[in-house]
């Protein structure tokens, strides 16, 4: 099992799906159907295209129960992250349930639901470790904290909860200590508001945005965070894919739009290299699908074949 700790998990291994539906950090209606759309989504696609060679991993699905989103947004006061303790008590489940199947030698593939849900899951990763390293692919930071957040929104907050910044009821949900900065990797941001860009500078936290991504290239970006990660010792690394990393001509389907975002090619091409890199990556997040918002299902059909090829799938 010691071996095994050391190896990619993205393929070879036996994936845990765990889906939590959440809304409660968006306050957009529609995301809570991701999880479940992604999970029928996928197996249909590997049993279809692939039989019993990709099928054969994906264990029984795992749910967190999360309170529904209300009827009516309730009023924020200044300094008030929305449907804290809600959040608090489904972040705490999908901890234990991320660092159990992470001990039983599984992925641990958690289908949110909006971002607010990795707060949990990069919880359980650290866990389930000794130090962990992150890569956070997304358009946006998610370092915002209750005082600083324009909406009081928790989906852009996980990240900074991660990192120790926010309510007490968060950041003391199974990271102790605190995920270190230097073992945080942004890429793909495009979107960061002034008090996320000041703590990114402060902390010198690892952020390659779209912009530095069109100089530099997408290999020389990846081979950066990988060589940084070998260095650095962390034993285990968790992903967390945010959907609207993707340029909205290619994922209209998310809440938050942000023009500018990787095409699907790119996407793809990260994902694979994740995947055949020699890092420990033993969680996985895919987050902020919303199929309302896209009722062809191209969204949908976009997210599951960028998670198939994440997870093993050949790109052909």
């Amino acid at each position: 099992m010691e071996s095994d700790r050391k190896r990619n998990w993205l393929s070879g291994t036996g994936i845990q799906p765990i889906l939590v539906p959440l809304a409660l950090g968006s306050l957009r209606r529609g995301v809570e159907q991701g999880p479940e759309e992604l999970s029928r989504h996928l197996r249909s696609r590997w049993s279809a295209l692939h039989g019993q060679d990709l099928l054969r991993r994906l264990r029984q699905d795992e749910s967190v129960d999360v309170a529904p989103l209300p009827q009516t947004d309730p009023e924020r006061h200044p300094g008030q992250a929305l449907h804290a303790h809600e959040i608090a008590q489904a972040s705490l489940h999908l901890a234990e349930r991320t660092r159990a199947a992470i001990d039983r030698g599984n992925l641990a593939l958690t289908l949110g639901g909006d971002h607010a849900v990795a707060i949990g899951s990069v919880a359980g990763a650290a866990l389930a470790c000794q130090r962990l390293a992150v890569i956070w692919i997304d358009a946006h930071g998610d370092m915002n904290w209750p005082e600083v957040s324009p909406s009081g929104r928790v989906h852009g907050m996980p990240l900074g909860v991660s990192l120790g910044r926010g309510l007490r009821e968060l950041t003391d949900i199974g990271i102790n200590p605190e995920l270190c900065a230097e073992d945080v990797y942004l890429i793909g941001v495009r979107s960061l508001d002034f008090a996320e860009r000041d703590w990114i500078h402060e902390r010198k936290l690892t952020c390659i945005s779209m912009s530095e991504l069109d100089e530099v290239g997408l290999d020389a970006a990846i081979e950066r965070i990988v060589a940084s990660i070998a260095r650095s010792g962390a034993d285990a690394v968790h992903v967390s894919f945010d959907v609207d990393v993707l340029d909205p001509s290619v994922m209209p389907g998310t809440g938050s739009l942000s023009v500018g975002g990787l095409t699907f090619r790119e996407a793809a091409k990260l994902l694979r290299r994740l995947r055949l890199c020699n890092l420990p990556i033993h969680s996985l997040d895919w987050v902020e699908l919303n199929p309302t918002l896209d009722p062809s299902g191209a969204s949908t059909l976009a997210a599951t074949k960028l998670l198939s090829f994440a997870l093993g799938e050949e790109i052909v």
